[in-house]
Formats: structure tokens, C-alpha cells, sequence
């Protein structure tokens, strides 16, 4: 049997069967599910820790630019206040912790529970990724759509560069947690001489829990558009003479704004606002989306009994 029909017959096998050694050790971390998971629990807690000590709304790029700044702190090239003002300028801007703790936390929650219906390795890596992607791509294009659409801001979502990258890969996340999906329930069936004649696992889809998660889903969607707490109100006079307003409708911490609506689509330029209430609604957003997912993955084990 060649190669490609060894993969056609059986892909998550063959990749589990490749063997990069390097120094006794194999490279191919994707057929070491246990060690993946070990690796994602523990980075999840240090993220937990990090986003406890840096503050609710804290940021990674904290960390990278206070990295950056460090040689020229130790080197006496700027004082401790200065160094300070680098660390903090990303408060509550780019990638937050509490992302990270969520998404990964989802990703080692799902592969145990496909662990205990029997799939391992690269198999159950991948699965868990498809469940991570659909839960981090539904998330973003829920915050583009509400975004351009509560807040007048149109550009978050046109297909033009640079912005369609973002776009471009938000839907692949989407797209590939979709397939993932969709092949894991094809992969549930036992055939036997291409006839379908069991299952080996079923999805939790009639589940109680996974209905209420979805109604819960929507009605935290709801909250955060209609919040009905303090936020701010601002103006910002743009390039082309007009006068953009803040909309109470789907609050923001950190609100991304183009300064020139005639021009190229471009990242918008950042106004920040700290309101812990708020960033907790996104947070709490966030979480039962991913927990909603969660429970669209579990499976249940029903062959062998």
C-alpha cells in the first residue's frame, strides 16, 4: 500500500505513525495528545496567575513591551516611571489574558472528554482545536458585526486590506470549527463493510444544559448590546469635518476608531476607557459562548458498552 492510500485509509493514524527524533525525542507533538493537554492546563493557570496580578483588563502585550523596555531600564536609558508608562500603555489593549485563559481552558476541557471515549492522540488534538477555533471565531465575528453595526463603525467589517486579514481569519476559524465538527460526527459512525451499523459515540445535542447555554448565549449577547449600566459618552471630530458619537448601545472599554471614514480601511485609531463592569460583561460574554461550545462537543460514549 503506498503512502497516500496509508493516509486516504486512515489520516489521523498515519501522523500518528511519523516519528521526527531529534535528540531521543519526537517532534511530532500532535500525536502526543497527553502531553498537549498537560502543556495547555498549565499554561492556562499561568495566564489565570497573570491575569490576577496584572489587573481584570489586563493585556499579553503588556509583558512583550515591558520586555522590550527592560535592557534600557537595567541599562539606565530611561527611570522606573518611564518603564512604568511602557508597561501600562497597554492595559486593556490587544489580546487579553482572560482570552487565553478561556480558550485554553475550553481546548483542555474538550480533549479529556474525548479521551473517555477512546480517541487519542492527533485525533483528539485536532478535535479539540476545531472546538477551540469555532469558539474564538463566532466570539470575534459577533464583536465585528455589533461593533460596525452599535458603534457606526462599518470598516471593522470590510472585506479590504489590512482589515480582511482579520476577517480572512476569523472565518477560517469558524469554517475549520464547523468541518471539525461535522467530521467528528461522521467519524461516530461504526461501519461495518460500508454499511452503518452503530455508533461510537453521540453528541449531547438533546442535553437540557446545551439548550439552556444557548438561550443563555443570546440573552448575555442581548445584555451587552442593551447594558444597561454607566458608559461613557464621547465625540471625536474626524478628518472628513464630520463628528463621530459614542453609542450607548454595545459598550466598549477600548473603542477602535477610524479617523478617516474617506480614506483606506486602516486599524482605527484607539480611545480607552477602564470600566471594570463592562470588561466583566465581555468577559462573561465570552465564557458562556465558550461553554456553550463545550457542551456542542461533549460526546458520550455508547459502543463498546
Amino acid at each position: 500500500m503506498s503512502k497516500l492510500e496509508e493516509f486516504k485509509k486512515d489520516p489521523f493514524g498515519y501522523v500518528d505513525h511519523i516519528h521526527l527524533m531529534v535528540k531521543g525525542k519526537d517532534l511530532n507533538i500532535f500525536s502526543d495528545d497527553r502531553g498537549i493537554r498537560k502543556v495547555a492546563f498549565w499554561f492556562a493557570f499561568f495566564c489565570l496567575i497573570m491575569w490576577v496580578l496584572e489587573g481584570f483588563d489586563s493585556s499579553t502585550f503588556q509583558i512583550i513591551y515591558a520586555g522590550w523596555a527592560l535592557p534600557s531600564l537595567l541599562l539606565g536609558h530611561i527611570n522606573w516611571s518611564q518603564f512604568m508608562v511602557i508597561y501600562n500603555q497597554y492595559y486593556g489593549k490587544e489580546m487579553h489574558w482572560s482570552a487565553f485563559v478561556i480558550y485554553v481552558f475550553l481546548y483542555w476541557a474538550v480533549s479529556r472528554n474525548f479521551l473517555k471515549v477512546g480517541v487519542y492522540r492527533t485525533k483528539n488534538v485536532l478535535y479539540s482545536f476545531a472546538a477551540m477555533f469555532l469558539a474564538a471565531g463566532l466570539f470575534e465575528w459577533f464583536w465585528m458585526s455589533s461593533f460596525a453595526t452599535f458603534q457606526h463603525q462599518p470598516w471593522v467589517i470590510t472585506w479590504q486590506m489590512p482589515q480582511m486579514r482579520i476577517l480572512l481569519q476569523d472565518f477560517l476559524l469558524v469554517l475549520a470549527g464547523g468541518l471539525g465538527a461535522f467530521y467528528i460526527w461522521v467519524d461516530s459512525f461504526k461501519l461495518e463493510n460500508h454499511v452503518i451499523t452503530g455508533r461510537f459515540w453521540t453528541f449531547q445535542w438533546k442535553s437540557w444544559k446545551l439548550w439552556v447555554l444557548v438561550g443563555l448565549s443570546a440573552a448575555s449577547a442581548l445584555f451587552w448590546i442593551y447594558y444597561p449600566g454607566s458608559v461613557p459618552v464621547f465625540s471625536v471630530s474626524l478628518k472628513n469635518g464630520q463628528i463621530w458619537h459614542s453609542s450607548r448601545l454595545f459598550p466598549q472599554t477600548l473603542y477602535t476608531i477610524n479617523l478617516d471614514p474617506g480614506g483606506s480601511v486602516n486599524a482605527g485609531t484607539w480611545f480607552y476607557f477602564q470600566n471594570n463592569l463592562v470588561h466583566g460583561v465581555n468577559t462573561g460574554v465570552k465564557s458562556i459562548w465558550a461553554l456553550t461550545v463545550y457542551y456542542f462537543f461533549k460526546v458520550k460514549k455508547v459502543w463498546p458498552k
